[in-house]
């Protein structure tokens, strides 16, 4: 018995390791709020110049529309933005248009979620890319999708 012990322990060891690393990976979880990131019209939306900074003109970057509470009547526009903010998609759930954003989830060479039927889902094997996952909400029906970043960091 003493010699299957000495077998079978340093495997659940080595078990037990890789799904305590899988369970506290490096998940970051953003939620913005609608009601106090609205900016006023008469406001510009310009950075603070410093001293040293050029004031060189340059094109202006397109901004992604993407925060909790924003609302897409397509998968199309969804990508859209998300392409001009430097992201491509790589999987989808649910088909629930028009919706409204309500989490973001970003990751870096990976990202996991839960969907609301309880399935689980990680994203594995983007080394080097952003990851970032969209829930949106259509009445009480969900629709997932899932970008990871055009470049690698």
């Amino acid at each position: 018995m003493n010699k299957y012990l000495q077998i079978w322990v340093p495997f659940l060891v080595i078990a037990l390791s890789f799904a305590l690393y899988s369970e506290f990976s490096s998940v970051e979880r953003l939620t913005l709020d609608p009601v106090h990131s609205e900016r006023q019209a008469s406001q510009p939306l310009r950075p603070p110049q410093v001293a040293w900074q050029s004031t060189r003109q340059t094109a202006p970057k397109v901004a992604s529309r993407l925060a909790v509470g924003q609302r897409y009547n397509s998968l199309d526009q969804l990508v859209a933005d998300q392409r001009a903010a430097g992201f491509v998609r790589v999987g989808y759930f649910g088909k629930h248009w028009p919706a409204t954003v309500t989490e973001i989830a970003t990751g870096q060479d990976e990202i996991k979620f839960v969907r609301q039927s309880g399935t689980p889902h990680h994203y594995t094997r983007f080394s080097g890319y952003e990851m970032k996952m969209v829930r949106l909400m259509a009445g009480k029906q969900e629709t997932i999708a899932v970008f990871r970043s055009l470049k690698k960091r």
